[in-house]
């Protein structure tokens, strides 16, 4: 339904899509706060995840933004809240990727090495690449009032531009299509080789645990910590058993002291 020149935005619709974005700012935090606080855990997947994490925060943060204001008009704060959900919307597609690829050549092609040495490029790609398209859409004039007819409130490809629809591939549809094609490619490689080289399925868990367990090193000294810690008091206890192999219990104890005192008599009697 439009109200003028401008598709009207629903109080229903801002509330949903407000709580979406508190929920995205709240995990992407919680992701980055645990990546801080514990530098013991700062491996190279979760690393990546952090990079994609603050994409999403600016993400979310710009549309919580841009929903809450309702832009009804061009002005500073919409071109500028434009071009950060332009620039972080397309960096969060290519870091959805990167990870793909990272876990592509570290599971199907056993190599660590070359997945490590793709990270400088995929900040190159990931970063780079959002930052060229949204500084030239801005210089050109490109991000702005859009009267909510693709978005929910918030600016982004001005509406008057005779060739929106190339800016808004250009500017976020384009890489999303590309990381739905290649996110699905990359992942059914990674299954495939898992089916191939295992027990198909239940090998899922098998990566995940060499992923994210074995390979993190608080978590595998904790997991030494405990099995030692087993072994020690199997250990003892075995030791304990061979020291004292025919113990009895104070009520088998009594029981024989009995009988040996009847058997005593027994003899002096006779």
């Amino acid at each position: 339904m439009a109200n003028g020149n401008q598709t009207e935005v629903y109080l229903s619709e801002q509330v949903i899509v407000l709580f979406s974005c508190a929920l995205s700012l709240l995990g992407s935090s919680l992701i980055i706060f645990t990546y801080i606080i514990w530098s013991d855990l700062r491996t190279t997947p979760r690393r990546l995840l952090v990079y994609l994490s603050v994409a999403d925060w600016l993400s979310a943060g710009s549309y919580a933004y841009g929903v809450s204001r309702v832009f009804r008009s061009d002005s500073v704060d919409c071109v500028v809240q434009g071009a950060i959900s332009t620039f972080a919307n397309t960096s969060s597609f290519f870091w959805t990727v990167a990870i793909a690829v990272y876990l592509y050549f570290f599971i199907v092609r056993s190599s660590q090495r070359v997945a490590d040495s793709l990270v400088l490029s995929f900040h190159f790609v990931s970063w780079g690449v959002p930052l060229a398209i949204t500084i030239a859409a801005v210089c050109l004039n490109k991000i702005g009032y859009d009267a909510s007819e693709v978005s929910v409130g918030w600016c982004w490809v001005r509406i008057h531009a005779p060739d929106r629809v190339l800016w808004m591939l250009l500017t976020g549809k384009i890489w999303e299509f590309l990381a739905y094609l290649t996110l699905p490619i990359l992942y059914i490689l990674i299954k495939r080789h898992i089916h191939i080289a295992g027990i198909g399925n239940t090998l899922q868990g098998a990566a995940n645990c060499t992923m994210f367990v074995l390979l993190t090193r608080p978590i595998r000294t904790r997991l030494c910590t405990a099995l030692c810690c087993c072994c020690t008091k199997c250990r003892a206890e075995v030791h304990h058993s061979n020291e004292a192999p025919h113990s009895l219990l104070p009520e088998q104890d009594a029981s024989n002291q009995r009988e040996e005192d009847g058997s005593g008599r027994v003899r002096t009697d006779r």
